[in-house]
């Protein structure tokens, strides 16, 4: 994960780390030839200081912070050509040309969701809802898409899945819900204006929430009681569409079902080879 994402995760910096951080994102290449002297003379602060902000983020220390800002800048020369997520093709480019763009944004949106997952984290949620006798999914426009195709892969093992797409349905299932159910927010931004309501409702309820969206988007974190991050590298209104939120969406739903899946891996194969006949009575 990179130091910009390990900064946007980490909801509660103070104004002295902020400042820090800030100092960091702009002069990160002077950093990777100064001391920690140097950082602490820049901005006025402690040594201390800078050692607390580093283990805040998830670092050892000011020479991790180095190392990966110095991995960071030749990883970035690397990748210099990499795709425009927002408007990855001009209106001069061949079919066959844009076509390959969208493998080159696949590419890049997937790599980058993968350096967001948590392992543990993503264990925890994934067992989370294997135990659950009730799992609901609440999202809205085209995230449902993403929603109904997990709801069949789980139903392809025997886990019944409910979506709810529309405000009205979201709230009566969430004055419905209890200790049994667990809750998925799929939300790219976390903004979404239906999100606060149905969490305080759904927080009253006892019920477990998994929210799922973009690094940062965990705007709630005393209702939310699992965050799994994906890419945000897509921009929330500047763009031609959400191709990058949509597959990063796409990607850890369909690691977490694989995750479910594997928890019981054999029963789950049974379950499928014995389904076979009923579901596809076509004849080789």
């Amino acid at each position: 994960m990179t130091i910009k994402k390990l900064i946007d995760q980490c909801s509660k910096l103070t104004p002295v780390e902020n400042t820090i951080a800030n100092y960091i994102l702009a002069h990160a290449n002077d950093i990777m030839n100064s001391t920690i002297q140097d950082l602490a003379d820049s901005l006025y602060v402690s040594k201390s200081a800078i050692l607390r902000f580093c283990k805040k983020i998830g670092l050892s220390g000011f020479n991790d912070l180095k190392v990966k800002l110095a991995k960071e800048y030749h990883d970035g020369k690397a990748n210099s050509h990499l795709i425009n997520v927002d408007y990855p093709f001009f209106s001069h480019d061949t079919p066959k040309e844009i076509a390959h763009k969208l493998i080159e944004l696949y590419e890049v949106t997937i790599k980058d969701t993968y350096t967001c997952i948590d392992d543990e984290g993503l264990k925890t949620v994934a067992d989370t809802i294997n135990q659950a006798e009730i799992i609901d999914i609440y999202t809205h426009a085209h995230n449902f898409n993403i929603a109904e195709n997990f709801q069949d892969k789980m139903l392809t093992i025997g886990k019944k899945v409910n979506c709810i797409e529309n405000f009205y349905h979201q709230r009566l299932n969430a004055l419905a819900s209890n200790a049994a159910h667990v809750a998925i927010i799929l939300s790219y931004s976390g903004k979404a204006s239906w999100i606060l309501s149905i969490l305080k409702k759904l927080k009253e309820k006892n019920v477990t929430v998994i929210q799922i969206g973009k690094i940062g988007s965990n705007l709630y974190p005393n209702l939310i009681s699992h965050h799994l991050a994906i890419s945000n590298l897509e921009s929330l209104r500047d763009r031609i569409s959400q191709f990058s939120s949509h597959i990063a969406l796409q990607y850890i739903m369909d690691v977490l079902y694989g995750c479910i899946y594997n928890m019981d891996h054999q029963k789950n194969s049974e379950y499928i080879y014995q389904s076979i006949d009923y579901m596809d009575d076509r004849k080789e």
